[in-house]
């Protein structure tokens, strides 16, 4: 067999595999694949359930967490006083009757020395309330951060898939091919 006839013999056996290929993946036997964009979910179902859970699917539970940390990285007091409203507590009616006992069993109920002890511990209280405040702020910053990422990611993935040229493509390629070897052996020397 000459090398241009094992050359038209081998494109039309490619030409059958890639047009078999198109075929499986929903092109035409004969004319291949036009190729084209799809997307894929970087998600799975569980995942995008609780990504639209997250940004809007609860409703009011979801409004009112944002609400709440508006408030906080805002200074609102009132979101401040309830949570302040556990440690000024226990200072009333843990620290203040310590305090006052201890001066009572020295007679010093009412001395200047016990009104500074009390004044330092009101302000130790500030102090601390200050830090648990700045520490909240961030929390909260944190937490809102965190949900905007989330909305932000991307939940698919665009890609391009090449086309496939079909037997009828593949075979004029193959007798180009061999049609222009053909060619060059008789005019080119």
């Amino acid at each position: 067999m000459d090398p241009i006839t094992i050359a038209a013999l081998l494109s039309l056996v490619g030409a059958g595999a890639s047009g078999a290929q198109s075929a499986a993946h929903g092109g035409n036997f004969l004319t291949g694949d036009p190729g084209g964009f799809s997307q894929q979910d970087l998600m799975n179902p569980q995942q995008q359930q609780l990504m639209s859970q997250l940004l809007g699917g609860l409703g009011a539970p979801t409004a009112s967490s944002l609400e709440y940390i508006q408030k906080i990285l805002s200074d609102d007091p009132e979101a401040f006083a309830d949570f302040e409203a556990p440690f000024k507590q226990q200072f009333e009616q843990e620290t203040v009757p310590m305090i006052a006992e201890r001066f009572a069993g020295l007679n010093a109920g009412s001395s200047s020395a016990m009104n500074q002890t009390l004044g330092e511990a009101g302000s130790n209280l500030s102090t601390q309330l200050a830090g648990l405040r700045a520490n909240l702020k961030g929390g909260a910053m944190q937490q809102l951060q965190g949900l905007m990422g989330q909305g932000l990611q991307p939940t698919f993935q665009t890609s391009y898939q090449q086309g496939t040229p079909g037997f009828l493509g593949a075979l004029g390629s193959g007798l180009s091919s061999a049609g222009g070897s053909a060619f060059a052996r008789l005019f080119g020397g």
